[in-house]
């Protein structure tokens, strides 16, 4: 019972704006699992606030990124590239060069990314203001880069091979276009 009361208490101490937070990401997440279709530009949109999320949480717990956690980094974007990419490999698209614009049908896979980011970053900063002892062991660094990088690296993934596909599609003669 002790626990569960310190617990409560802890969530006390989250600022307003995590929740909304939250709540927007669920619901962008959400806006993802259903068919949709998706302007070529904003396929760059996720990507970008997850690298800018990431390095900011980076920094903001951590005092300056070492070599080790710039080379975990990279493995993780890679990893999570490569990952992302696969994912969408089977998905049956419709491409529409005309209004710049891909069909994708719903998936899951961006709501994952974006509450197991939030999850990871709130368990960080969570153990970094209760000064939790693992937290400051010489491994944290590294692995948090790694992390965030990979979660990165599939939303990155995912959307260059939506725009290889969507460039691999020749454009449509004026003369047949309807």
């Amino acid at each position: 019972m002790q626990s569960c009361r310190l617990g409560v208490a802890a969530m006390t101490h989250v600022p307003l704006y995590v929740y909304v937070l939250f709540l927007l990401l669920i619901w962008m997440g959400l806006s993802q699992c259903r068919p949709r279709r998706v302007r070529l530009e904003r396929l760059a949109i996720m990507p970008v606030l997850m690298a800018i999320m990431g390095a900011r949480g980076f920094d903001g717990l951590f005092v300056h990124a070492s070599v080790a956690d710039m080379i975990f980094a990279l493995a993780g974007l890679g990893i999570g590239a490569a990952v992302g990419w696969r994912h969408v490999s089977g998905w049956r698209i419709a491409v529409e060069k005309a209004k710049r614009s891909l069909s994708l049908p719903g998936d899951i896979m961006m709501l994952v990314i974006i509450l197991a980011t939030f999850a990871f970053e709130f368990l960080l900063h969570a153990a970094a203001a209760s000064h939790a002892a693992w937290f400051s062991a010489s491994f944290v660094p590294p692995l948090a880069a790694l992390v965030w990088a990979g979660f990165v690296g599939m939303s990155l993934g995912r959307n260059l091979h939506l725009i290889s596909r969507y460039m691999s599609v020749p454009a449509q003669p004026a003369d047949q276009a309807r």
